[in-house]
């Protein structure tokens, strides 16, 4: 049982955090979420966890990603166009309409900066095609994310471009390119490579206030009838989530096949392709320069159903594919991780 906590203790606290912070959203007052939003600032805690989990990122795999570049960017392609196509082809089935924001800005984000890798390697991978699709989608966000939203949502809701842009790239870039700069350091590289499970960990800890933030603005606007949630709309929403992560990594593993990629890319470049990062998702949807004075707190639900999905799904396909190739001597074994996979889930 306390293993299970350990290596699970993410995902418990999200759970608790939701339940809690809608609860005292719901019977709360103004004071509260003022409060809230006076502490905790989104933007300065993506920056700082982005930071952390760029500078825990080891780099030097990069170099066998570029001499054979195919499944690097047949991932960046799934990640950064199928998923958002996937996810416009659902939103006609959602009922409710901050869900379906929620699941367009999930399916836009970047790859996520440790899980990739991390199931990567679980699965017998090439971690060198996850950490290029890593560092590339995660630097280029503040401009593909605002793109696939103002295309898809752009006639439904209101949201200031410029501000996004702007946000992102101060958010989200220049954290992760400054991580790496940090590591060009061969003493920085080697406290950062000597602490990652603690810096993980922390970067964690940043997350879930951010989701304390968003559960508790979706209280708020349950109780002040903003926001109508039934069970039928987190049932449709939850299964979209499904299918989008899915049916991306479904395509990359079949054209992956079809390329007649080596079994250890193939993987690879699926993982990659179609994760997504929490962060970054919860940043865009609850920062009030973005989508008016209070964001769209309630579509924090689709991208934790996301996010929680992923985890599951990608353990049980990784583990599958280890076993499968790696009996025909395809792929090596497995690298034991020192740190729980939970510090570097998002």
């Amino acid at each position: 049982m306390l293993s299970f906590i350990r290596r699970r203790w993410f995902l418990i606290c999200v759970t608790l955090i939701i339940i809690v912070g809608v609860y005292a959203g719901h019977q709360g007052s103004e004071d509260i979420l003022a409060g809230l939003k006076q502490y905790i600032r989104p933007s300065w805690l993506t920056a700082i966890v982005l930071f952390l989990m760029s500078l825990s990122l080891n780099s030097e795999h990069l170099v066998t990603s570029v001499r054979k570049p195919a499944p690097m960017l047949l991932s960046l392609a799934t990640n950064i166009i199928l998923l958002p196509l996937i996810a416009w082809t659902l939103l006609p089935l959602q009922l409710t309409p901050d869900f379906a924001v929620g699941l367009i800005i999930m399916a836009c984000v970047p790859c996520t900066l440790c899980g990739a890798s991390v199931w990567t390697r679980r699965a017998g991978g090439n971690d060198g095609i996850s950490l290029m699709v890593t560092m590339i989608t995660n630097g280029a966000c503040f401009l593909t994310v605002p793109f696939w939203i103002l295309l898809i949502t752009s006639r439904e809701i209101e949201f200031d471009r410029v501000a996004m842009v702007e946000k992102l790239f101060y958010a989200a870039m220049l954290p992760v390119v400054f991580g790496q700069i940090l590591r060009l350091n061969s003493r920085i590289k080697q406290f950062a490579d000597g602490i990652t499970s603690k810096l993980g960990t922390v970067a964690l800890v940043f997350v879930l206030f951010m989701v304390l933030l968003a559960a508790v603005q979706t209280g708020h606007g349950v109780r002040t009838s903003e926001i109508g949630i039934s069970l039928a709309a987190v049932a449709i929403v939850w299964i979209s989530c499904i299918v989008v992560h899915i049916g991306g990594f479904t395509a990359n593993m079949l054209l992956g096949k079809a390329f007649q990629f080596h079994p250890r890319d193939r993987i690879a470049s699926a993982i990659a392709g179609s994760q997504k990062t929490l962060p970054i998702a919860v940043f865009v949807a609850t920062d009030a320069s973005m989508f008016g004075d209070a964001g769209i707190p309630s579509a924090v639900f689709p991208l934790l159903m996301f996010h929680t999905s992923q985890f599951f799904i990608d353990t049980i396909l990784a583990d599958r594919h280890r076993e499968k190739y790696a009996m025909a001597d395809e792929i090596e074994p497995p690298v034991v991780e020192k740190q729980p996979v939970s510090a570097c889930e998002q």
